[in-house]
């Protein structure tokens, strides 16, 4: 099973240090140094794509309070709420609705409101093996600063994660379904119809 000490010892590993920890709260040097940066950078991480695995629909709880100017209702986010993939105002999905995300929370002038988030993904087991390695590498790049004291290894990490284990993990989330299709807007419904009313290549009447 995967857990938090094997992915933090992994990225130990990456930077050649033999101390490996059995826990983040060990009180190690090692595990102090990965329990300061570990929990940001796997948020942070969460945070740079549209991963699969880390997506939830929920249909917001409409609060009491109201925005005091310019929007007309306001939703709480998430508590495990990351960043937005999309909001809409009907189960659907294919309107395109504005808002504004202040303080903890969704501010709109739809008064039914569907979120579509990227969530805080805690246990390493839901996560798919390349987001882990992806992780231990931006692990790697943050501790080969603050225990091998190489910056230059730090840049070397960081890079290969850009370059190599970050696009990987995309891909390989990306393809576990169908791609998703961009959200229709009101006036293209009204002017074509819903995609369900036509098929790709037909001539708009």
């Amino acid at each position: 099973m995967a857990d938090v000490t094997g992915i933090c010892n992994a990225a130990l590993q990456l930077i050649k240090n033999s101390k490996q920890i059995t826990g983040i709260e060990q009180g190690t040097k090692e595990a102090n140094a990965c329990e300061v940066i570990y929990a940001d950078l796997r948020d942070a991480l969460l945070e740079m794509h549209n991963w699969n695995f880390a997506t939830k629909r929920v249909k917001m709880g409409q609060l009491s309070a109201t925005p005091a100017f310019e929007w007309d209702y306001e939703y709480e986010l998430p508590s495990d709420f990351i960043r937005v993939v999309s909001v809409h105002n009907n189960a659907t999905g294919r309107d395109i609705i504005p808002y504004k995300i202040e303080n903890g929370k969704i501010l709109s002038d739809a008064s039914d409101l569907y979120l579509r988030y990227i969530a805080r993904v805690e246990d390493p087991n839901l996560m798919p093996a390349t987001f882990r390695l992806a992780l231990s590498k931006l692990l790697s790049s943050r501790l080969a600063v603050g225990l091998a004291q190489s910056a230059s290894l730090g840049e070397k990490m960081y890079e290969q994660f850009t370059k190599e284990d970050l696009p990987t993990a995309k891909s390989a989330d990306s393809i576990q379904d169908f791609a998703d299709q961009l959200p229709e807007s009101d006036w293209i419904t009204a002017r074509y119809g819903t995609r369900q009313d036509y098929e790709p290549g037909d001539p708009p009447s």
